[in-house]
């Protein structure tokens, strides 16, 4: 992450635009070098510091010294560094001042260093060394995994977003027609990250509120940190999204808005997953097509819940005008599915199906009088039963 005096964001009356930087190819190529300096740290077994005093004569008195920092910080963060002694160092530094006492003269300092090191088969400018190698910057580096110019480039525009992120107080997220399969790979970021949301839905899409740090009174850090973290997993969606964030920028604490979409092409360096299927989901597919029922399924259409809320079902099935849909509850809490089941029976469609598992069974009394459609399943959904609900649910 960027810290604060390497973020370059400028302000203006409108609100607040990131210095995004082009992937072209001078930029590439002092990335590049940015790279180079950090596998070179490797061979020669650099510490934190001779990095960083590297870093600073490659950047020189650039004016855009702040990209090519901010850019060696995203490098650090992502490097693998070590302490390497014989002993540990609170060990070696017990030891050493024990032996040496309160108040040593320097040929007894001198002739404790070289019996230490010869003990463990060191130099005494070596042991003096390794007095602190546990201290942040004396650290070595042992592993730099970034390989790729492009990768480092486009990694660096998405941290700046993230570091403004940091200061919101509230973040609306609009996507438009998105994949069902995508929302749910989204709603679990959402959740993993224990972000505190609302969904309702709007034309032709979904709007997902999340509050910012800033909004809160405490752990205000931690919060934001978690925001941050869950924006490139945003990224990931294939259809157009945007974002209009309220931000309280500068030690003034001053309102601005921060406002992004999919146009600028920002890339996330979170693996895809792709548009993941559970096995239940992916076992009831195999099985219902072979029934070759003449019925087309498809992603599922995300259903309004009367404004309240929406449901991404799993699959939609459709045949000669007539639809239905099917959502699969697998491993939930009781309490949510009462809740997803009171406002399913006052706000649902007629037409959509739930395959509920039954490891649910001990919170069976969760169904109550709900009026819907509903399967039981323990490992596979059964595609026959499912068949039968949607001929005579379906409109």
């Amino acid at each position: 992450m960027l810290t604060g005096e390497l973020v370059r964001v400028r302000s203006t009356k409108d609100g607040l635009r990131p210095g995004f930087v082009k992937v072209d190819e001078r930029t590439l190529e002092r990335a590049a070098e940015v790279l180079a300096l950090f596998h070179a740290g490797v061979e020669q077994g650099h510490t934190r510091q001779e990095l960083n005093q590297a870093v600073m004569e490659l950047v020189g008195d650039a004016t855009d010294h702040k990209i090519w920092r901010g850019m060696a910080k995203l490098v650090t963060d992502k490097a693998d560094f070590v302490t390497e002694a014989p002993l540990p160092p609170p060990e070696l530094r017990a030891r050493l001042f024990g032996e040496l006492g309160a108040a040593p003269s320097r040929q007894a300092a001198a002739a404790t260093y070289k019996r230490l090191a010869q003990e463990l088969d060191s130099t005494p400018d070596e042991l003096k060394r390794l007095l602190f190698a546990d201290r942040k910057e004396e650290q070595q580096i042992k592993a730099c995994p970034i390989q790729d110019a492009g990768w480092l480039v486009r990694r660096y525009n998405v941290a700046l977003v993230q570091a403004v992120l940091l200061k919101a107080t509230q973040v609306t997220v609009t996507l438009r027609n998105p994949r069902s399969e995508r929302l749910r790979q989204l709603f679990r970021s959402v959740a993993f990250h224990r972000l505190m949301y609302r969904v309702t839905p709007v034309e032709q899409g979904i709007r997902l509120e999340l509050d910012g740090p800033a909004s809160l009174l405490r752990l205000n850090t931690r919060y934001g940190m978690a925001l941050a973290t869950w924006f490139p997993a945003l990224l990931l969606q294939d259809g157009a999204w945007q974002i209009e964030a309220e931000v309280r920028w500068t030690k003034r604490r001053l309102r601005k808005q921060l406002s992004l979409s999919s146009e600028l092409g920002l890339v996330s360096h979170y693996r895809d997953t792709g548009a993941w299927r559970s096995r239940p989901e992916q076992w009831f597919l195999e099985r219902f097509e072979a029934l070759d029922s003449g019925w087309t399924v498809r992603d599922g259409t995300v259903l309004d819940l009367g404004g309240q809320g929406v449901v991404c079902p799993a699959f939609t099935f459709e045949k000669d005008g007539r639809r239905a849909h099917l959502e699969v509850v697998g491993f939930w809490r009781k309490e949510w599915l009462k809740r997803r089941l009171a406002l399913l029976d006052k706000h649902g469609p007629g037409t959509l199906i739930l395959a509920v598992s039954t490891k649910l069974e001990g919170a069976k009394q969760g169904l109550g009088r709900f009026g819907g459609q509903v399967v039981s399943f323990k490992e596979v959904v059964p595609a026959k039963d499912v068949l039968a609900l949607i001929e005579s649910c379906a409109v």
